[in-house]
């Protein structure tokens, strides 16, 4: 355990002093201050049926792709290019608790992104509070729930990262690798939005695999139930599934790597 602790604070420590992390972190938050601006602004001219606080959670989202690769890629892949893997390969840890910290410093940092981004509303607040009251961000449930959906996706979008990081010597690699797979992720989550299913009692092979597919091609609708403080614990569930998935996998091919 001490071993994991040691992983986890270096990781911390290395994210913490990377420069890429804080140039991607600023334009990152900037871009998505801004977009958040504007939708407040013509927030009434919208068709936009969820809580406004949700538009930010889906921008954080949606803007993942762009910012989980500085995050993950210099964890495994900088420690094979460097030839420092093996040193820690021989540290009182094993290869599940060396991706575990490496993949929760990774998370932490990410859930610090999104604290950072959830200010906006905060200043926007402590500015304009009688306007802020009526756009809904007094209730407490929609801060909990889209902060809980923030937290379930990010711990799946960073275990993916880690996963292609463990899979290559090379950082733009496995940045662009963790790019695709979350792009391709959000795109099938996109494509099925509003899509209805019956998931009580589904009909054929169809319906059953798209019940098995959980939070892969209905994330986005259950981010509707996230944003006014229903949780759905089914998605907490099948995100904990796919987090787990990649972790494996990524513990697989470091122990391929003692051998």
């Amino acid at each position: 355990m001490n071993g994991y602790w040691h992983i986890l604070r270096h990781e911390l420590f290395s994210l913490f002093i990377s420069p890429s992390t804080y140039v991607a972190s600023f334009y990152f938050l900037s871009l998505l201050g801004i977009g958040f601006r504007f939708f407040i602004q013509g927030f009434a001219q919208t068709d936009w049926i969820l809580p406004p606080l949700s538009s930010l959670i889906v921008g954080l989202t949606f803007g993942s792709p762009a910012l989980v690769p500085f995050l993950t890629m210099r964890s495994f892949a900088e420690e094979r290019r460097l030839g420092t893997l093996e040193t820690l390969m021989s540290a009182p840890v094993g290869s599940f608790g060396l991706v575990l910290g490496k993949w929760m410093a990774s998370l932490l940092f990410f859930l610090l992104i999104s604290l950072l981004a959830l200010c906006f509303p905060i200043l926007l607040w402590y500015a304009f509070p009688s306007q802020a009251i009526n756009l809904g961000f007094n209730q407490i449930e929609h801060w909990v729930g889209g902060f809980i959906f923030l937290g379930t996706f990010g711990a799946s979008f960073t275990a993916v990262g880690i996963f292609a990081s463990s899979l290559t010597k090379n950082q733009m690699v496995a940045g662009m690798l963790t790019f695709t797979l979350l792009t391709l992720y959000l795109a099938v989550m996109a494509f099925s939005f509003g899509e209805y299913r019956n998931e009580s009692s589904p009909n054929g092979l169809n319906e059953f695999w798209n019940v098995c597919m959980g939070s892969l091609n209905q994330g986005l609708s259950k981010a509707q139930h996230f944003a006014v403080g229903i949780i759905d614990w089914s998605t907490l569930l099948h995100q904990a599934v796919i987090t787990l998935f990649f972790l494996s996998l990524a513990t697989l091919k470091i122990e391929r790597l003692k051998h």
